[in-house]
């Protein structure tokens, strides 16, 4: 059985996830079967066209997003609330890339055409457009004197360490068990997709790990003891943070671990910085920030910042911060914080997110997404208690939490010695593979992780939406 819960009530949700993890219900194998015929039937050519890219990619994917069971779909266009594969069948889209395209698909799409057309748009140089993002995002975000475009969230993460680094002459960072920053060497530590010591270690020099540690989430004392651990090391140059909780906030914090996180830093002369790369934007106009009430040192965009299109990401904060930014070569070379990015704010990217920021607060998209997400997750609840599935369902805003496996909160209810760890995690990974592969044959996508959003374009049509999760929930035993 599941609720309705509320994103702030940690101690609810820490209940619910224990009780389905402890009381986990499956799809029957009948049904899983029924779903996997459907796929052969349905979208051979995705088959087909997965088995060719295994001979030249390695894997046969290129972002985890795509990393769905039974193989991944091969997508032929996006339009709207809708995606459409090779085999010609279409599907609502609640993956919305991972959360940056919250007006819709190809919201821009012919003004971005046209504006390849007419300027084109990758030179190198400075263009007005990357000025202009820069200010809106200082508009909207009180805690950004300055911002500085780059390639991606990954970006991103590694200068805002850097620049932390280099302010507080400090090498210390503390991070959250569990919580993603992208994939470089001292961030992939304890992430969820590589949560052991030996499962990064490939390729990266283990000393690569040496001043990154990790604490539980919403422990105020044991954030507190690594601050003061970290004092032998000569201190903590940062806590870095996804402002909700990991995983798009499938953990959520709590707003009383927010007030102590920023009183921490002050206390111990650590930067705090948010890594907003999914909530930026998407939980409104002044992202997660704006709802805790938070000020944080540096703040980490992501591909919003471009309204979904590519080589898009950001890091902003306090001025006499991000001026230790070098820009090109200047005279005092010695004393600034090098970055790069060949990419970095392109002339095209930079537009999309001009276009998509403007939008968003003239059609005051966030009070429609608001209401038809929060309508959206009552329904939800009421199906799985009419199909007693236990399940996890709440959301922050637009950021749904539908979770039927409980696979994130399983590091807080088992030690990892604990045999019973390693089997809830097998039996939870295969849980949310099947149910993501059950809605998609049901013409619903999320991601093979369980990542799932509201856009502006489906946001009207979530009673159509909430057919394809009835019919997957008759299936579980």
């Amino acid at each position: 059985m599941s609720k309705y819960l509320d994103c702030y009530d940690y101690a609810a949700i820490h209940a619910q996830a224990e009780h389905v993890v402890k009381h986990r219900k499956k799809l029957r194998r009948d049904v899983v079967q029924k779903y996997l015929d459907w796929f052969d039937t349905h979208c051979a050519t995705s088959k087909l066209r997965f088995q060719q890219a295994q001979e030249v990619i390695p894997g046969g994917i290129e972002h985890n997003l795509a990393n769905n069971h039974p193989f991944p779909i091969s997508i032929d266009r996006a339009e709207g609330a809708y995606l459409y594969d090779e085999d010609g069948n279409r599907y609502y889209d609640l993956l919305m890339a991972g959360g940056p395209t919250i007006l819709g698909n190809n919201y821009f799409g012919k003004e971005c055409a046209q504006f390849i057309i007419d300027k084109a748009p990758l030179t190198g140089l400075y263009s007005e457009y990357e000025r202009k993002l820069a200010e809106l995002v200082c508009q909207y975000y009180p805690s950004v004197e300055m911002f500085r475009m780059l390639g991606s969230g990954t970006e991103a993460d590694m200068i805002g360490v850097r620049l932390a680094r280099a302010f507080t002459k400090k090498k210390e960072i503390i991070r959250i068990r569990g919580g993603y920053h992208g994939w470089s060497d001292q961030f992939i530590y304890n992430a969820s997709e590589a949560p052991e010591d030996a499962a990064c270690l490939n390729g990266i020099p283990v000393e690569c790990f040496q001043s990154t540690h990790c604490v539980e989430p919403n422990d105020i004392e044991a954030l507190e003891q690594q601050f003061i651990e970290n004092e032998k090391f000569g201190g903590t140059a940062a806590f870095v943070m996804e402002a909700i909780g990991q995983d798009s906030g499938a953990v959520p914090l709590t707003r009383e671990y927010h007030a102590a996180a920023r009183e921490l830093c002050k206390k111990y002369g650590a930067l705090l910085i948010f890594d907003e790369v999914v909530t930026a934007f998407r939980l409104g106009m002044g992202g997660a920030q704006a709802e805790f009430g938070s000020k944080p040192d540096l703040t980490i965009f992501g591909k919003i910042i471009g309204g979904g299109y590519p080589c898009a990401g950001g890091v902003g904060g306090r001025r006499e911060i991000m001026e230790m930014l070098a820009a090109g070569i200047n005279k005092n070379r010695d004393k600034k914080v090098r970055v790069g990015g060949t990419l970095s704010a392109n002339p095209l990217t930079a537009y999309a997110g001009c276009l998509t920021i403007e939008e968003l607060a003239k059609t005051n998209a966030h009070e429609t997404l608001a209401k038809a997400s929060d309508y959206f997750m009552k329904e939800i609840a009421g199906l799985t208690e009419k199909y007693d599935v236990p399940a996890l369902v709440f959301n922050h805003q637009s950021i749904l939490h539908i979770d039927v496996a409980g696979s994130q909160h399983i590091p807080t209810i088992y030690k990892k010695d604990d045999p019973e760890f390693a089997r809830q995690s097998k039996e939870a990974s295969q849980c949310v593979m099947e149910f993501a592969m059950a809605l998609a044959a049901e013409g619903t996508i999320i991601s093979g992780g369980g990542k799932t959003y509201l856009s502006c374009a489906t946001a009207p049509l979530v009673d159509e939406i909430l057919g394809s999760y009835e019919r997957v929930f008759k299936g579980f035993e």
